[in-house]
């Protein structure tokens, strides 16, 4: 094990494993459903979508000393650009340094396998994350369209971006 990967266990944070994409699903659909709920017919996510997602990048995982989640962020890695995105913290984990804590294990995550910078997705109705996001270094590049069946309302995504400092070192 890399030191790296014993800082981040000693921090409480994995990766994910097939079999943790019901308590992920759940944790998700938990954490969304005050914000976006209004948004979607449904669940924000179900177990099949969260499985599909472990096929092209990894959950990373932040679990309590009793394996419980109390947070989790997807990481994908696309060439040299890293994306994060479905962040989610336990509602009563929220406003404790979770989130933060799962972003920088995102960004380095993705710093570690060459990414020289990381991209995250923004739905434009969550107007609170743009400070959130801008706070931690995201600037905001561009538009793209939110394409779900489920959704209720129109939407697009905030595409926002961060170079990464020290690639690969």
């Amino acid at each position: 094990m890399t030191p790296r990967e014993r800082a981040s266990r000693a921090g409480g944070i994995r990766e994910a494993k097939k079999q943790d994409a019901a308590k992920i699903a759940a944790l998700i659909n938990e954490a969304y459903l005050p914000a976006e709920g209004f948004l979607y017919d449904g669940p924000r996510i179900s177990v099949e979508e969260v499985s599909g997602k472990l096929a092209s990048g990894t959950f990373l995982l932040r679990a309590t000393s009793i394996g419980s989640l109390e947070g989790c962020v997807y990481v994908e890695v696309r060439g040299t650009t890293g994306y994060f995105g479905l962040l989610s913290v336990s509602t009563e984990r929220q406003h404790h340094g979770v989130g933060r804590n799962l972003v920088s294990a995102a960004e380095t995550f993705c710093g570690t396998r060459g990414c020289d910078a990381v991209e995250i997705d923004v739905v434009n109705h969550r107007q609170e994350l743009f400070p959130f996001y801008g706070g931690l270094g995201y600037y905001v590049i561009g538009e793209r369209p939110c394409e779900d069946v489920r959704l209720n309302r129109p939407c697009h995504f905030v595409m926002m971006r961060k170079s990464l400092p020290n690639a690969g070192a």
